[in-house]
């Protein structure tokens, strides 16, 4: 892939999903941006520096924002997931951090080395580099959300193994040019993020960005490995799993022109739950788009197709 004509420095960084924060950098829709995203709070870490000087706003900053033109409320913003250059990865352990925070007497933050595409943990453990976007979002309407919890329906502290270079997540637009943030990069991850710490990385991310002013969400959508996968958010995992199944029969309707009867009987034979990452919760209706193509008789949707 040829050199991205654009690029936001990791010094452009935020705690938050800021919808007051300076453009780092403005586009026209299609354009294609590499975000440098930052391991700064693990550097410390590793340099004997303590949380409590670190402080806890370092962790989990995002790299933008990236404004772009055309943008508005109620649109949704398209993100193609180019590739994930990871520049250095950590294995992090925070004393009392996380259900596994006992187990080690300190904290510990090491260096990876990367060789072949695998991560060196030991001579007896080499595993296997698979980037991810564990933070991803636009700004709210007004005021700033956290990157950290909970997740929010224009996106936020995912931490999906899915958001993988090749991947595609649409965000819906809350504020004039969206103000596109990520950061949080993976370089390995476990689905849902068990240990509430992944394999950390530093990493160069290139997306392509693109407004589209008829697509209406009510939350993130992501194409990853041909599934969709629908959120379903809420005050616990109840009602967060409510609303997956809601959103995934409205989206079956409308993107395939299924009627509910059809749309019913393709969740009841091929939706599947997975829980989002540890950041409040989250339910992830994984649904299999070449069975529901084949049952609809239709073609896949203009906006759903690959970039």
């Amino acid at each position: 892939m040829s050199v991205s004509p654009y690029r936001i420095p990791r010094s452009s960084r935020y705690a938050a999903l800021d919808a007051t924060a300076l453009p780092a950098l403005r586009v026209e829709t299609g354009a294609v941006v590499e975000f440098e995203t930052s391991d700064e709070p693990y550097e410390m870490l590793a340099s004997d520096i303590s949380i409590e000087e670190i402080g806890l706003d370092r962790f989990n900053q995002v790299t933008g924002p990236l404004a772009v033109k055309g943008a508005r409320p109620g649109d949704t913003l398209r993100v193609d997931i180019l590739s994930i250059s990871i520049e250095r990865a950590w294995l992090v352990f925070i004393r009392s951090f996380g259900p596994l925070g006992r187990l080690l007497p300190k904290t510990v933050c090491e260096r990876l080395d990367v060789h072949g595409g695998r991560l060196v943990v030991s001579e007896r453990l080499h595993l296997p580099l698979q980037p991810s976007i564990g933070c991803i979002g636009v700004a709210p309407a007004r005021g700033a959300s956290s990157t950290f919890r909970p997740v929010w329906p224009w996106g936020g502290n995912l931490d999906l193994v899915e958001l993988h270079a090749g991947s595609t997540i649409w965000l819906p637009v809350q504020r004039p040019e969206a103000f596109l943030f990520l950061g949080d990069v993976h370089a390995a991850i476990g689905a849902g993020e068990p240990a509430h710490v992944a394999i950390e990385a530093a990493a160069r991310v290139t997306v392509q960005v693109a407004v589209d002013h008829r697509l209406r969400l009510p939350g993130p959508l992501v194409r990853s490995d041909d599934e969709l996968l629908v959120f379903g958010l809420g005050p616990d995992i109840s009602s967060a799993q409510q609303a997956a199944l809601e959103n995934a029969v409205a989206l079956i309707q409308r993107a395939f022109g299924l009627g509910l009867r059809e749309a019913y009987a393709f969740i009841c034979a091929c939706l599947s739950y997975r829980f989002g990452g540890p950041a409040g919760p989250v339910v992830v209706a994984a649904l299999p788009l070449e069975p529901v193509i084949q049952l609809s008789g239709s073609a896949m949707p203009s906006w759903l197709a690959s970039s």
